[in-house]
C-alpha cells in the first residue's frame, strides 16, 4: 500500500490538499452549511487501505451487497474523522440488495459505488468517468476474485465475467456457469465475495482520484461503439443513451439490422 500523504488526508476527492478542509471548504459545488447541518458537500476523502475495506465488505454483505460496498468506507472514515460520517444513516443502502429491492436491475455493489462517488466528487461531469471506471471493470472482469482467510462459505466458486451491471444478468450468467442454483449458499458467497472485489475496487478508484490519477484501463467495446455511432446523441437515430453492454438486451434485431454477437 503507498504511503498516505499529506496530501492525500487532506484532500478533498480530486482535489489538491489544503484547497478544501472539512468545514471551511467554500466552492460552487457546495450546498450552504445551513442545508447540511453545518458540513458542506462534497464530503472530504482519506486515502484508504483497499484490501483492509474488501475484507470489511466480506462480512458486511450480510446486510446485502449495496450496504457491504458503501458502509465499511464510511465506516473507515469515521473512525478516521468522525462527524459527518460517523451520523451517515447506512442501514438505508440496504434497499439495493438484489438489484434495489430485489428487483434484479442495477447490481447493488455498483449502486454502493456509485453513490460513494458521487458522496464524494460532487458534481455530476466529475462523477461520470470513475463511475464508467467501476461499470466497465464489472462488466469485463471474471469475477469474484476475492477470497477471505475464514470464508463463510468454505467451497469453490467459478469466475464468470457478467457483461452487463444489471443483478439478473449478472447472476443468471453465473448461475449457468456454475450449475448452481440463485438461492443457495454458492450463490450467496459468490455475491459475497463479489461484493469484497467492489469493494476494494472502488477505494482504488477513490485513491487514485484523490491525487488527480486514473486507474481506467478498460474501454467500450466494439459492438457498444458500434450501436451508439447510431444510435447515441447526435447520431443518427439519437433514440438511446448508456454504455451498457448493448448485446446483453439486445438479441432479437429486424432483418436488416447489423447483427450484435451475443454475449
Amino acid at each position: 500500500m503507498k504511503s498516505v500523504t499529506r496530501r492525500r488526508v487532506l484532500g478533498s476527492f480530486g482535489l489538491a490538499a489544503g484547497t478544501c478542509v472539512l468545514s471551511s471548504c467554500q466552492s460552487g459545488n457546495q450546498v450552504s452549511s445551513s442545508d447540511k447541518g453545518g458540513w458542506g458537500y462534497p464530503w472530504p476523502y482519506v486515502e484508504l487501505d483497499p484490501e483492509a475495506t474488501a475484507e470489511r465488505a466480506y462480512y458486511a454483505y450480510e446486510k446485502g451487497c449495496m450496504y457491504g460496498v458503501f458502509a465499511p468506507v464510511v465506516k473507515q472514515l469515521a473512525e478516521k474523522r468522525g462527524e459527518p460520517y460517523r451520523s451517515f444513516p447506512v442501514n438505508m443502502m440496504q434497499y439495493g440488495a438484489g438489484g434495489t429491492g430485489g428487483s434484479g436491475s442495477l447490481c447493488g455493489a455498483l449502486n454502493g459505488g456509485a453513490a460513494l462517488i458521487g458522496l464524494f466528487a460532487g458534481t455530476e461531469e466529475r462523477m461520470k468517468k470513475p463511475i464508467g471506471e467501476l461499470f466497465l471493470w464489472y462488466e469485463q472482469t471474471e469475477l469474484p476474485v476475492y477470497t477471505a482467510r475464514k470464508p463463510v462459505s468454505d467451497i469453490d466458486i467459478p469466475k464468470t465475467a457478467s457483461h452487463s451491471v444489471l443483478c439478473h444478468v449478472s447472476v443468471s450468467r453465473w448461475c449457468a456457469g456454475s450449475g448452481y442454483k440463485s438461492f443457495g449458499d454458492p450463490r450467496k458467497e459468490r455475491c459475497r465475495r463479489l461484493t469484497a472485489d467492489a469493494a476494494g475496487k472502488i477505494v482504488e478508484i477513490l485513491n487514485a482520484r484523490l491525487v488527480g490519477e486514473s486507474l481506467s484501463g478498460a474501454e467500450l467495446n466494439e459492438d457498444v461503439k458500434t450501436c451508439k455511432s447510431c444510435h447515441t446523441k447526435g447520431s443518427i437515430l439519437s433514440n438511446s443513451r448508456g454504455t451498457m453492454n448493448c448485446g446483453s438486451c439486445h438479441f432479437s434485431l429486424a432483418k436488416d439490422h447489423p447483427k450484435i454477437p451475443a454475449t
